[in-house]
């Protein structure tokens, strides 16, 4: 490779590219916050977007606080969505499990607060999809059903709490059939052919 430059010679990196690469260094504690700043200085488009993926794949407890804490904030779309898109790495369910529960008792309602686009993505991507046991199959059942019930219940049971609203019910069905989905796949029986 040439002087500087960590890949060969006639390999063209694109911001994007960059990007992922360094996602996936970032999410193994490879990544240097030097190596995040020069993503963003040298990709004036996804580059901060790109910075806060890689800083919320880190396997890092404040890493994992700061990405929560930005996804639901009120920040650039764009950065927020990719910061809830990268929390949730494989092999890191040890840092991920505490927000099992603060997704159902924090995200939710916060996330039924904003338009209509930006909450589902957030709310798909904010999911436990790595905690795939069934407590998190609970969590969501549970979740989904006592909103259908206070939604049926009408303005008697929403005096005392506000119901979610119908389209974040049905990201929460969603993620629920996935769940079920995958469970079910993991307890069938291994067919080599």
């Amino acid at each position: 490779g040439a002087p500087g430059r960590p890949w060969p010679d006639g390999l063209d990196l694109d911001g994007d590219l960059r990007g992922r690469l360094l996602r996936t260094l970032a999410a193994r504690g490879l990544a240097t916050d030097g190596d995040l700043d020069a993503l963003a200085a040298a990709d004036p488009v996804g580059g901060e977007r790109n910075r806060a993926a890689c800083r919320a794949a880190r396997p890092d407890a404040a890493a994992k606080e700061a990405a929560w804490g930005l996804a639901l904030s009120s920040a650039d779309r764009r950065v927020t969505e990719a910061a809830a898109s990268a929390m949730w790495v494989p092999g890191q369910e040890g840092l991920l499990a505490a927000y099992r529960n603060r997704y159902f008792s924090e995200a939710l309602p916060v996330l039924d607060q904003r338009d209509i686009r930006s909450m589902r993505r957030l709310a798909r991507a904010l999911y436990p999809v790595t905690l795939a046991e069934p407590g998190t199959l609970a969590a969501t059942a549970a979740a989904a059903r006592a909103e259908a019930e206070v939604a049926a219940a009408g303005t008697e049971a929403g005096a005392d709490r506000d119901a979610l609203s119908p389209g974040l019910r049905l990201v929460l069905r969603e993620q629920e059939a996935i769940m079920v989905a995958v469970l079910a796949a993991r307890s069938q029986p291994r067919r080599w052919l």
